[in-house]
C-alpha cells in the first residue's frame, strides 16, 4: 500500500503557497527582531553555527541572516521549497534536499550551536520521535540550544490547528513534548517553554500600530484566562502555554 505521506510531501509546495503556512518578513529591521525573533537571539554570537531543519522556501534562514548570523544551514524534504529558498538565500546559506531522518544520522556529532526544527516534529511517525531527538541532542555543541516549535493541543484551537495538514500525525502538549525531550537526553531542567506577550512599542509616525499591537496584547491576555477558566473548571491539570503553538527551548 502506498504511503499517503510521500504522495502529498511530493507537491508540498502547492499547499504551502497556499497559505497555510504564511511567513512574509516585514522589511523594517527591529520589527523584524520585535516580532518574529525570540528575545534571546541577541545572545547568541553571530559566528555561531545555525541549522534550520525543514526550512521550507527560507524565510526563518533569511530572517537570522538579516541580524547577522552567518554560518548557516538549511536542511529541506521539498525541492520545490527548496528552490525557492535557494533564490531567497543565494550564497548566504548552506541549503541541503534531504529526508531530515537519513541526513542527521550521517552529520557529524557537536556540528552546531544553534538548531531550529520548527513545524516539522508532528509530521513524523510517533515511533521515530524520541530517536530524533537523540540525534540532535548529539548534534548540538556543548551549551546549544534546540528550538522546538509544534502545534499546542493545549490550546482550545490546537486540534484545528493540528488537523489542518493532512500530514500532522503525532500531537503534542507541553507534557509530552518534555517527556520526549527527556527521553533523548535532555535535561527536564534546561528545557524551558516560549510564551511571551506581543512586545509594545510607541511609533510617533505609525501610532495605529502601537494601538493595533496594545490590542492584540489585551488578546493574548483574554486567550489566557479563558483557558485557565476552563481548566480549573474541568479540574485538568494545568498547563502553561495557551499558544496555538507550542514553543521549546532545550539546552544541552
Amino acid at each position: 500500500m502506498n504511503d499517503p505521506q510521500q504522495e502529498l510531501f511530493a507537491n508540498y509546495a502547492r499547499y504551502y503557497k497556499m497559505g497555510a503556512y504564511r511567513d512574509r518578513l516585514p522589511d523594517d529591521l527591529e520589527r523584524l527582531k520585535r516580532d518574529r525573533l525570540p528575545a534571546w537571539i541577541d545572545t547568541i554570537p553571530r559566528n555561531a553555527r545555525v541549522l534550520d531543519v525543514g526550512c521550507a522556501e527560507g524565510h526563518w534562514l533569511e530572517a537570522l541572516r538579516r541580524v547577522g548570523f552567518s554560518q548557516l544551514t538549511g536542511v529541506e524534504l521539498s525541492a520545490q521549497l527548496l528552490e525557492s529558498a535557494r533564490a531567497r538565500l543565494g550564497d548566504h546559506a548552506q541549503l541541503i534536499q534531504a529526508d531530515v531522518r537519513d541526513w542527521i544520522k550521517r552529520a557529524p556529532a557537536a556540528s552546531y550551536d544553534l538548531i531550529f526544527f520548527h513545524d516539522v516534529l508532528e509530521h513524523l511517525p510517533r515511533e521515530e520521535t524520541i530517536s530524533i531527538l537523540r540525534e540532535f541532542h548529539r548534534l548540538l555543541a556543548p551549551a546549544g540550544k534546540l528550538r522546538i516549535r509544534v502545534p499546542n493541543l493545549a490550546c482550545l484551537v490546537g486540534p484545528f490547528h493540528q488537523a489542518i495538514d493532512f500530514t500532522h500525525i503525532t500531537p503534542f502538549t507541553e507534557f509530552s513534548l518534555l517527556q520526549v525531550l527527556e527521553a533523548a537526553g535532555f535535561s527536564a531542567s534546561c528545557v524551558t517553554f516560549e510564551s511571551q506577550a506581543p512586545r509594545l512599542f510607541w511609533s510617533w509616525r505609525r501610532p495605529h500600530r502601537a494601538l493595533l499591537r496594545l490590542l492584540n496584547r489585551l488578546r493574548w491576555h483574554l486567550n489566557r484566562v479563558v483557558h485557565k477558566a476552563v481548566y480549573l473548571l474541568n479540574d485538568y491539570d494545568m498547563p502553561r502555554c495557551y499558544d496555538i503553538a507550542l514553543v521549546a527551548l532545550a539546552h544541552k
